[in-house]
């Protein structure tokens, strides 16, 4: 199925009279930065979108701002004006991936230099690795002083959501000071809190970010209150609405568009066509990418020096896909590079390099480490797609840049998730040419997940709520105190009489290992790392989920000391690779051309395991790979997990329950057999607590119990 997206025109700030930011005629922007922007003659540079958002940033009356502007519309630019126009405004801004940390860290040092700011005084970015070496390589330094210094000294932090989870959850203390410190410089110091693409977040991490911000709002004085901006094209309505039960005034700034060339407005995107293409129920990506190789070809070659993009949802199947078409493509004619989690930061501006300089055709495939706010000037796409939101958002990486004769994309859609074509088809089967405002809402009706989602809302929610506000104010009672009972006053409004119920049951979960394990999962951000691998990759060196690598890959297990040793030579030290998250130290040998059927066995009876509940899994083993010394990788683990009997007989029949709850297509499912041979469909951590939240709607759990009464 094809279809034509018709370009996208976005409104500018025209009216320098009577601008919001109370320029009156003299533009504050272009007074500061006077070779800043592309229409320099104009009036204002900015986009109007870009100046309601400061407007409401700096003099509005709103809590929490919504900028819901098109991708590719400088959704980045109005996060960072405040502080660029006032230089006593301060800013810390979260970003979902280190990839997007560091390229913002280019990008704001970019816009100070336009502005006369010195980027090195004013700017720093943090995330896990770097808060480690910067631990390490300090006097009796800790991550308490690390983060401290650099809420005191820096305007602009650029960090990611987990640690600010962690500070404003009490996680990181000096028994020399005061446990609460840390999270009341975090809400006292700063003046702005920027979400970026908070939108790939789920349920869990949006009931952990609200606590974050109730905390902040009642630490704060009352003539500076809190301001929050969430940057997102593709923010969750559901979201919006539990911010504002939970008492928060909330603002939205959506941008204004036209899909022709009108007066007053600039073009952000340019007409693309669209084809969507649906995978066999037992075909991938990769498959689809080696039969259209010639069609790929000629695409870029037709432009003469061409760039294309191609994002895939595992790191395994990007370099399976760089191995294939580099085997195909001549180097002399398609340079294929690879950028995702494994490929560090000199390796990738090399391949930035050569989309810039390169005389023959560059194709770059990826990750999430690409689709999520980095730019590249491209003609073709061609994207795997699990969710309307990472839709909108990977599409958005086309068109953003003219010059180019045609702009082609394909979207690969999983076998495993029929009804989206299946939706898409009583949407476009008789359209040829849509303008994007439409498109889109027709992308969230086929893609989104049905209401029972929001079970693990209402099943979990205002238990991790209770928790993490036990886990803030039990361990800090005496500044806690005083703010306890607004904080819960405003959860009340969220999730009713069901909060101080669940109080009880949190403590009710200490009782055994199980319960202390769905403890620590309700407490993570974004889930555990029981699975987690440290990989050494020729000369990369990253982690991964073990079970997702070994599929596509043959190793060889080491032993720590042996892969630091390695890893240290090319400059990745030990703290990117902390012990206590790491369950396998793996070399890989070789990355195979076929799959291998990777499957659990536990060596517990029937009898033993309680399907449709929360368990702890243990005895396990990892069979369908071609080398022994796997099979025992997770013999010593326990695991949460949530397990559901499936047909044994069928080989594939675990992906029934994917498609009955119509989950993600990257969702952690997995087969497992036990002791007495009978199999299961299995999920860990996160995956396994949504899981329980939906299982009424499997049929061997119709009459199971709730874990939690």
């Amino acid at each position: 199925m094809k279809i034509t997206l018709l370009p996208l025109f976005s409104k500018q700030n025209t009216d320098s009279e009577h601008c919001a930011l109370g320029c009156r005629g003299q533009c504050k922007v272009k007074e500061k930065a006077p070779k800043f922007g592309e229409n320099r003659d104009a009036p204002c540079i900015l986009s109007l979108h870009q100046v309601e958002t400061c407007a409401q940033v700096l003099y509005g009356d709103a809590e929490i701002i919504f900028n819901t502007s098109a991708t590719g519309d400088g959704k980045s630019l109005a996060a960072q004006l405040s502080s660029l126009i006032d230089l006593r405004f301060r800013t810390i801004a979260l970003y979902p991936t280190i990839e997007l940390v560091t390229d913002q860290e280019k990008q704001v040092a970019n816009y100070c230099t336009y502005f006369n700011l010195d980027a090195s005084k004013r700017v720093d970015s943090l995330y896990g690795a770097e808060l480690a070496r910067r631990v390490e390589a300090a006097e009796k330094g800790n991550k308490f002083k690390e983060l401290s210094k650099v809420i005191e000294r820096k305007s602009v932090i650029l960090t990611n959501p987990d640690i600010f989870h962690l500070v404003t959850h009490f996680r990181y203390y000096n028994p020399a000071y005061d446990r609460a410190l840390l999270p009341l410089l975090f809400a006292r110091n700063l003046d702005l809190y920027v979400a970026d693409e908070f939108h790939i977040f789920g349920v869990h991490q949006e009931a952990a970010i609200l606590n974050s911000l109730l905390l902040i709002r009642y630490n704060r004085p009352r003539k500076r209150p809190m301001k929050v901006l969430f940057t997102s094209a593709t923010p969750k309505p559901s979201f919006i609405k539990k911010l504002q039960e939970a008492g928060f005034k909330v603002a939205e700034v959506k941008g204004s568009y036209e899909s022709e060339s009108t007066p007053g407005y600039r073009q952000i995107l340019q007409s693309v066509e669209l084809e969507f293409v649906q995978l066999d129920r037992d075909s991938d990506s990769l498959s689809w990418l080696k039969e259209q190789a010639e069609t790929i070809r000629q695409i870029l070659e037709a432009e003469g020096r061409g760039r294309g993009l191609i994002i895939l949802n595992s790191v395994a199947q990007v370099s399976r896909a760089v191995r294939e078409l580099q085997a195909i493509f001549p180097e002399d004619k398609v340079k294929v590079r690879e950028i995702s989690g494994r490929i560090d930061r000199q390796e990738r501006t090399v391949t930035q390099t050569e989309l810039q300089n390169a005389e023959q055709s560059v194709l770059v495939i990826g990750t999430s480490a690409v689709d999520v706010g980095v730019d590249f000037r491209i003609h073709l796409l061609i994207f795997e797609a699990s969710d309307s939101a990472t839709f909108i958002q990977r599409l958005g990486r086309l068109g953003r840049h003219p010059g180019f004769s045609a702009y082609k994309a394909f979207v690969l859609l999983s076998g495993r998730t029929p009804w989206i074509m299946a939706r898409l088809n009583e949407k476009l089967a008789e359209v040829k040419t849509v303008n994007r405002n439409d498109f889109r809402e027709m992308i969230e009706d086929a893609f989104d997940p049905p209401a029972e989602f929001e079970r693990y809302r209402a099943y979990w929610g205002a238990l991790q709520a209770q928790g993490m506000l036990l886990k803030m104010t039990g361990e800090n009672a005496d500044v806690m105190r005083q703010i306890q009972a607004k904080m819960t006053d405003d959860l009340r409004q969220v999730y009713g009489e069901q909060l101080d119920k669940k109080r009880g049951h949190w403590f009710a979960l200490k009782n055994d290992a199980t319960g202390k394990a769905v403890q620590e999962e309700l407490l993570r951000f974004r889930g555990g790392s029981d699975l987690q691998a440290a990989v050494w990759d020729e000369s990369r060196f990253y982690t991964y989920d073990l079970l997702r690598l070994l599929p596509y890959a043959e190793v060889e297990i080491i032993d720590r000391d042996r892969f630091l040793a390695a890893a240290t030579k090319f400059n990745h030290p030990a703290t990117e690779f902390p012990d206590k998250y790491i369950q396998v130290y793996l070399k890989i040998k070789e990355w195979t051309d076929e799959r291998f059927d990777i499957q659990l066995e536990c060596d517990r009876t029937t009898e033993e395991l309680k399907q449709c509940s929360l368990i702890q899994l243990d005895k396990l083993s990892i069979v369908g790979h071609p080398q022994s010394e796997v099979k025992k990788c997770l013999r010593k683990r326990k695991l949460l997990a949530f397990i559901v009997s499936v047909n044994r007989s069928q080989a594939y029949s675990h992906w029934d329950v994917s498609r009955k709850l119509h989950l993600n297509p990257t969702f952690g499912l997995y087969r497992l057999t036990d002791a007495d041979g009978v199999t299961y469909a299995t999920a860990f951590n996160q995956d396994a607590l949504l899981l329980e939240a939906m299982k009424w709607r499997l049929k061997p759990c119709e009459t199971a119990k709730p874990y939690i009464y």
